[in-house]
């Protein structure tokens, strides 16, 4: 076994090493994390590594924000290879340790494999020729990329572009076989996925040579085999032997942007009929033509992302829509109370739900806050929108909250909760009965200057079918004023790393004597951004105020 693993973990202030030894290693912005990191945006106990016979595991544990290794969001437990970099908001994480699984690859060192620079081959192009035979290579090169440049100039979607882009390499060198390869992932750990690959005769490549395509992104050359038999290495390798390759050749796509060159991907041809099918001048003319495609490449890529970027934008545009219909569009008016709700998304649609429902004598009232964010907590709100209009007129309200719990768990993904908040006020009397579902415990601010702290329920909805909940009861007296709101207060951060936290929102609510319930809100919803000092939101906003009204 090669060692202990080692975690890079950088940030804004710096970098730390530290070595993965135990079993299980938990990782949060909480101090009884194993590896505490001061985070805003992480939850206190966000992911945790497991150490499984020599090899690493890292699992998300329920947190808002998600834990993402290369780019994207991890669904269950995934395992970790050197170089692989986990996000964890503001943090990076990176693999060190080489672990097992690697694949482990030699030094293409070859006899008969010639390695080419590729400004070197550019530059070939464009010196004067010296000699007639000279000039006939140079007028090929440039023919060829004057027709590859027309043919390309119109506008494809990026997966037809390959595909032309393998037509004009047949057309240009004898290769039997042809492939794309784009580099994807994290720098230092950057894998050649092939975009595009298919026979003279349209069929499908199955493997492409990795030891190739990694040296022409490692040393951003370009390499000949015109005896793949005579190379040491690549002769025994598995996709040689199976294809039976005998002449090969890749150039890199080579991307240049206002003065920073970069290598995007390969271009990889060749053949099994025979030995010595290409020769440095096709090389040189393959090459070139890889330069034509690498913009032409990166053209399409930056217009299909901007097209796709106004596309979201414009679904997010129409899912906000459909999210704020299905909220109130007001707060309800009832005589002796005042009433006042509202909802502040982190993005264009948040998870947070709040409803009412009033009849003569009684107002039911209730606030959710689905875990995550975006288009996903959005959809399952729903779900519990519609869970909520089925039950919340039922008389029992622990039979109510049971029957929403089975119908969330049995309609959302199993890593998705709610917490949920159900309140039922007798107009007449103030006599109020809830259940609290694993949220927020609501304030009730009494005209005394004493607080309650609504916290009998259960668990929240999502996890467990057949859960089981209680009801508490209380009472709203003239000037009493009771505050419903989501964790995107008390979780609010700011610059120095502080919470606001639930004593802290107390503290606001206890500041705000005298004042009406749409006042009260709106003040609110100002202190907290006031604390943030700036700082973006990390999560929905959500608060109901109901305070009774003086005889």
């Amino acid at each position: 076994m090669p060692g202990t693993p080692e975690l890079l973990l950088k940030s804004s202030e710096g970098e730390r090493r530290i070595k993965v030894e135990r079993e299980r290693t938990t990782l949060g912005r909480s101090r009884d994390a194993d590896i505490f990191i001061p985070d805003q945006w992480l939850s206190r106990m966000h992911a945790e590594i497991l150490l499984d016979r020599g090899g690493l595991i890292i699992a998300d544990l329920g947190s808002k924000n998600g834990t993402l290794v290369n780019g994207s969001r991890i669904q269950g437990p995934t395992p970790l290879r050197k170089g692989d970099q986990i996000k964890l908001g503001d943090h990076t994480v990176t693999v060190q340790w080489n672990l097992a699984d690697e694949e482990t690859e030699d030094d293409i060192q070859a006899v008969g494999t010639k390695v080419f620079s590729v400004r070197t081959l550019q530059e070939g192009v464009l010196k004067a020729p010296a000699s007639a035979e000279d000039l006939v290579r140079k007028n090929r090169v440039l023919t060829v990329l004057s027709g590859a440049a027309a043919a390309l100039l119109a506008h494809k979607p990026i997966s037809e572009t390959f595909d032309q882009i393998l037509d004009i390499l047949f057309a240009a060198v004898a290769a039997e076989r042809g492939a794309i390869a784009i580099f994807e992932g994290p720098p230092g750990a950057q894998l050649p996925v092939v975009k595009a690959s298919k026979t003279r005769r349209g069929e499908p490549i199955l493997k492409v040579s990795r030891s190739i395509s990694r040296r022409v992104l490692k040393e951003q050359v370009s390499i000949l085999l015109p005896n793949v038999l005579e190379d040491a290495v690549l002769k025994s390798e598995q996709s040689i032997v199976t294809t039976g390759i005998r002449s090969a050749m890749c150039a890199p796509l080579w991307h240049s942007d206002g003065g920073k060159e970069s290598v995007i991907g390969v271009v990889y041809l060749d053949s099994r009929e025979r030995t010595h099918t290409f020769s440095e001048e096709d090389l040189e003319l393959v090459t070139a033509l890889a330069s034509v495609a690498a913009a032409k490449i990166e053209n399409a890529r930056l217009l299909e992302e901007s097209l796709e970027k106004r596309r979201l934008e414009e679904d997010m545009r129409v899912a906000a829509e459909i999210q704020r219909s299905m909220l109130p569009k007001a707060s309800p008016v009832i005589e002796g109370y005042d009433v006042a709700a509202g909802t502040e998304p982190c993005r264009a649609v948040g998870g947070d739900y709040f409803d009412f429902h009033v009849t003569k004598d009684r107002l039911t009232f209730v606030l959710g806050d689905v875990s995550g964010k975006g288009t996903g907590a959005a959809l399952i709100m729903t779900v519990l929108r519609a869970a909520v209009r089925d039950h919340w007129l039922d008389d029992d309200l622990r039979q109510a909250l049971s029957e929403m719990n089975n119908l969330v768990t049995q309609n959302v993904p199993a890593n998705k909760y709610v917490t949920f908040f159900l309140g039922r006020l007798d107009l007449g009397t103030g006599h109020l009965e809830y259940v609290n579902a694993g949220h927020n415990a609501p304030i009730l601010s009494r005209g005394s200057g004493e607080v309650d702290r609504l916290k009998t329920g259960g668990m929240v909805l999502g996890l467990f079918e057949d859960a089981l909940y209680e009801t508490g009861t209380a009472r709203l007296d003239p000037h009493d004023r009771l505050v419903v709101f989501t964790d995107g207060f008390s979780e609010t951060w700011n610059s120095k790393g502080e919470e606001l936290g639930e004593e802290g929102f107390t503290k606001f609510v206890l500041g705000l004597p005298g004042t009406s319930a749409n006042t009260m809100k709106e003040h609110l919803l100002k202190k907290a951004d006031e604390f943030a000092e700036g700082l973006k939101a990390t999560d929905d906003r959500t608060i109901i105020v109901v305070c009774r009204n003086p005889s």
